[in-house]
């Protein structure tokens, strides 16, 4: 069927109806507008269509070309307008990486990194974002301006609860040599939507750093007669009973096998050479702990308590096979975290900084009128559970038993949160560091403990431990995984949606079904893994060629998109090396979360400085060897498309988790492996 500027055929009268749609600019803004076969615009006389086929029952193509017949066409872009009808408020609106749920959240005009508020200091807080890509929650403007780089996957994708249907645009991420663009805009009453998709993309504002209305870099293309722009898309229709659904479906969707991976190291090697950068620049003799990052300009955060590595990277370290020095260093640091670094409450203290262990610094201290000393809920989870692995590391390998004193400070930490569960009936994001009292609520920021509590049953038995574990993994599948979002997995970046909470569910909910052989659990654990695989970008990006990543080569499918603020995708998950998913592949025979894992260990393996193929910040330093930045800028957030900042970071935890947990069937073993080992492997 050939559909030519025409309204849409009556047959396929369905809620996306899609024209052609050829835009003319001035700078970044559109001054005009063409829609339809034939017309004048910018200079050029254009011809366009449509063509729709179908390819199975609910699956159609969309193929899109537009072309100048004479004249040339200056400053144009062109591709598809797809009118959304009985559009409202209600639909779950996704775009994988960036938006979830339409980002339909309060919103706060702040600096980065974000910190909360007086009237944030509540158990039953609405979720709250700063000033990022969204739907608004209220009244004016509603409207959202994303090129193909910002997601995880080129695509588009509504969820209607009333009618219990759904439907996903998959797009590529260029044409010809544009790279395209996604403008989402409801109308004044939230009942119809337009979806742009248009190529090249050119945003009339840009999202940086905390800001949705900077001016926007982006230029339409000049067209001489007889050049065309075309992409073709794919629309998938289907009845969906749930949120799951939607995302089962994208899932699907997924490429069944990585493309062939950039240039990697060997992990063995990436695992020496991290040994050697936290030995060489993050062994704080002072403090008896390895730093987990250096002072900066807006942080006085030398040492932190789970979230980016604190106790986490020494069992990573020990399980991974360190000795000498690094193992003293380890052990050191584990009985300094495990008794000094407990406060009053029970809780692990935040951070180390100013020689003295602290609460967190990521709430507003000129919020004078509260002065509430608060640290992140996550932070216990991580910490509790990587000190169980350490202990279970360091008896397997018959060396002494655990120090009685290590042993009873993480007991403490599990019985605190017991404590916690049964007095508030949740985690919440924020805890006050002296108290234990819950003091910022509604968030999924503690996901991961309910895996700590399986660990301290194990351990400690008892029977209490579990009982929380169930009762808050119950809760968070309903308030959030079967919500299709959660939040509060990193510290810096308010409520918004985020990949961290997402695969702590994952682990948590793969580690209630090994407790309790309850195939409830396996189901959710595919749920949030799901969910998860959204965040994980599923294509390799075209950098620029003069950038950093396009000189080296970076290939970014399996690269994971942190957070909907932070408008990068990084090395490896914050901060765990993708294990839950091994463990739910192997239960359940289904390779592709396997297949998952071993691509962004893949990202992990290109992204290792090293002397002979060092990464150089975008003011021209050189990270050592065994530095990874945790930036892969597949957009302009920063500025700084294609490039890395001079700093080490959290991802080199990730690898060496990667190293100590991941089979070594999914780590690529040298430089010259022409693919990753097949996932399926491992399931033998």
């Amino acid at each position: 069927m050939q559909v030519w500027g025409e309204a849409f055929p009556t047959a396929l009268n369905t809620p996306l109806r899609p024209e052609i749609c050829i835009r003319h600019y001035a700078q970044a803004r559109c001054v005009g507008e063409l829609r339809g076969s034939r017309g004048d615009l910018g200079g050029g006389r254009w011809e366009a269509g449509l063509s729709v086929h179908g390819v199975r029952a609910g699956v159609e193509e969309w193929a899109i070309e537009a072309r100048v017949a004479e004249g040339t066409a200056i400053a144009c872009a062109a591709g598809v307008c797809v009118t959304i009808a009985h559009w409202s408020r209600e639909q779950f609106l996704l775009l994988p990486g960036v938006i979830y749920a339409g980002n339909r959240f309060e919103s706060r005009k702040v600096g980065y990194p974000p910190k909360g508020q007086v009237e944030d200091c509540r158990l039953d807080v609405a979720t709250h974002i700063a000033d990022i890509p969204r739907l608004e929650i209220g009244e004016g403007d509603s409207r959202i301006q994303l090129l193909a780089g910002a997601l995880a996957v080129p695509a588009v994708a509504a969820f209607d609860p009333v009618t219990r249907t759904a439907w996903i645009v998959l797009a590529p991420a260029n044409a010809g040599p544009f790279e395209l663009g996604f403008d989402f805009r409801e109308n004044d009453a939230r009942t119809v939507a337009e979806l742009r998709i248009t190529a090249p993309g050119v945003r009339e504002q840009r999202y940086r750093a905390m800001d949705t209305a900077a001016e926007s870099p982006d230029r339409a293309a000049d067209f001489a007669a007889g050049e065309a722009v075309g992409f073709r898309l794919e629309v998938h229709r289907f009845p969906c009973a749930e949120i799951q659904g939607l995302f089962d479906r994208l899932f699907e969707l997924r490429p069944a096998v990585a493309p062939e991976p950039g240039p990697p190291t060997d992990f063995r090697e990436g695992f020496a050479l991290v040994e050697g950068h936290y030995n060489r620049e993050f062994w704080w003799e002072e403090a008896g702990l390895y730093r987990t990052g250096f002072v900066s300009a807006w942080s006085n955060n030398p040492y932190q308590t789970g979230w980016c590595g604190g106790i986490i990277a020494e069992y990573a370290l020990l399980a991974g096979g360190a000795r000498g020095i690094t193992r003293e260093r380890c052990l050191r640091h584990l009985g300094h975290a495990l008794t000094a670094g407990i406060a009053p409450s029970g809780l692990f203290f935040g951070k180390y900084a100013d020689d003295a262990w602290r609460s967190d610094c990521f709430f507003d201290e000129g919020a004078m009128a509260w002065r509430q000393p608060l640290t992140l809920t996550r932070r216990q989870g991580d910490a509790l559970l990587y000190a169980l692995r350490a202990f279970a590391v360091l008896e397997q390998a018959g060396d002494d038993p655990v120090p009685t004193e290590w042993v009873a400070g993480a007991r403490r930490v599990a019985e605190t949160l017991v404590a916690i569960w049964d007095r508030f009936g949740q985690f919440g994001q924020w805890l006050h560091q002296f108290t234990g009292a819950v003091v910022v609520g509604n968030s999924a920021s503690g996901a991961i403990i309910p895996a700590a509590l399986c660990a301290a049953e194990r351990r400690f038995g008892g029977g209490e431990f579990l009982r929380v574990a169930l009762a808050a993994a119950g809760d968070y599948y309903e308030r959030f995984t079967r919500c299709g979002v959660t939040t509060g997995g990193p510290a810096d970046a308010l409520q918004c949606p985020d990949s961290e909470s997402s695969y702590a569910l994952v682990e948590s909910y793969v580690e209630l079904h090994e407790a309790t052989g309850d195939a409830l659990w396996l189901a959710r654990a595919g749920e949030a893994a799901r969910q998860f695989a959204t965040w994980v970008m599923a294509y390799d990006y075209r950098f620029p060629a003069d950038s950093l990543f396009g000189r080296l080569g970076i290939r970014t499918t399996g690269a994971v998109i942190a957070n909907a603020q932070n408008g990068h995708a990084a090395p490896g998950i914050c901060t765990h090396s993708g294990l839950g998913l091994v463990k739910l592949s192997r239960a359940t025979g289904d390779p592709r979360y396997a297949e998952l894992a071993q691509a962004i260990a893949g990202v992990l393996a290109q992204c290792i400085s090293t002397a002979a193929r060092p990464m150089v910040a975008k003011d021209g330093q050189v990270l050592p060897p065994g530095w990874i930045n945790e930036r892969i800028n597949t957009t302009d957030w920063d500025d700084n498309l294609g490039g890395v900042f001079h700093g080490p970071c959290w991802c080199e935890v990730s690898l060496l988790l990667s190293v100590a947990e991941l089979p070594e069937s999914l780590l690529p073993a040298d430089a010259t492996q022409a693919r990753l080992c097949a996932a399926l492997a491992i399931l033998q």
